[in-house]
């Protein structure tokens, strides 16, 4: 297993980095919010169906998207109970590299709990941030064509 601590900087640094380049585009600043805030969701659109097929067909996010992060609700009970695949790409990127993000930074990940439960943070984290950057290889590729 690599450096859980590390991997969850990195991953923390490059989705902040992401997140920045996002509200700065006219194209993914939420137009609803009064604070600048990127549009995950209309990123993930523009993606489409072809980067979550790509995305599963390279192997890099099984148990990201296999066996998905939960949330924690406000009565500290996981969400949902028992998870189910992710399908599409909104799903990957909201569900997935969003959700590893908020759960790692408001401290939910290496926290202990179950049995192997580090290890799983560790995989959701890698396979998170493995999803971010090629969904921004992918938008930059994409790019000269809109």
């Amino acid at each position: 297993m690599s450096n859980p601590q590390a991997a969850a900087t990195a991953f923390a640094s490059d989705f902040g980095s992401m997140e920045y380049a996002l509200k700065r585009s006219p194209q993914y600043l939420r137009r609803d919010r009064t604070v600048a805030e990127a549009n995950w969701d209309e990123f993930a659109k523009e993606l489409g169906r072809e980067f979550f097929d790509h995305v599963v067909q390279s192997g890099i996010a099984k148990t990201l998207i296999g066996e998905p992060p939960r949330r924690l609700l406000k009565d500290l009970q996981w969400d949902p109970p028992i998870t189910s695949p992710l399908s599409n790409v909104t799903q990957l990127i909201i569900n997935g590299v969003c959700r590893v993000r908020n759960s790692y930074l408001h401290g939910e990940k290496f926290t202990g709990g179950p049995e192997g439960q580090w290890e799983r943070d560790t995989i959701l984290i890698e396979e998170a941030h493995a999803v971010l950057k090629e969904a921004r290889a992918f938008a930059l590729q994409a790019a000269p064509n809109r």
